[in-house]
């Protein structure tokens, strides 16, 4: 891999960990040293704010996917944003859960440990991340159908 691609990964690198921090560690909850971010506010408005969620999620993992990651990393990195969306759905329980499971800081992490490592097939990565988004929005349009 070139030294310029790799720069550039870097420079994507560092503004995912902002997004990340963002999302899931912005605000310290008074009294301890425990933070939370805006991820677990938006999955606060029922279903659509969990669909917001797992697409700003999403552009993290496609973001990853770009930067060379093997289809592993970018399977495990679906799992996170699948198991933070179903357990989102679930009124306050998801809510709480999603405080502690803060799957864009882990993905961010997988990023990071597995950045520059592989130059797999780009394809196979984004028909990960396509199937991914599929999932999500049958979900949100099952859901949606059960309201109306």
């Amino acid at each position: 891999m070139n030294k310029e691609i790799e720069e550039q990964n870097e420079e994507r690198l560092l503004r995912l960990k902002l997004l990340s921090k963002r999302l899931d560690e912005i605000i310290t909850i008074p009294g301890t040293k425990y933070k939370i971010g805006s991820d677990p506010i938006i999955g606060a408005i029922p279903v659509v704010g969990d669909l917001i969620g797992s697409i700003i999620s999403i552009y993290i993992l496609y973001s990853g996917s770009k930067m060379g990651l093997s289809a592993k990393v970018i399977s495990k990195m679906c799992l996170n944003i699948g198991i933070d969306f179903i357990f989102g759905l679930i009124p306050i329980i998801g809510d709480v859960f999603d405080m502690g499971w803060k799957a864009n800081k882990r993905n961010v992490k997988l990023i990071e440990k597995n950045i520059n490592k592989s130059d797999e097939n780009i394809f196979l990565n984004n028909l990960i991340v396509a199937t991914l988004i599929i999932a999500i929005l049958a979900s949100f349009l099952i859901i949606l159908g059960k309201y109306a």
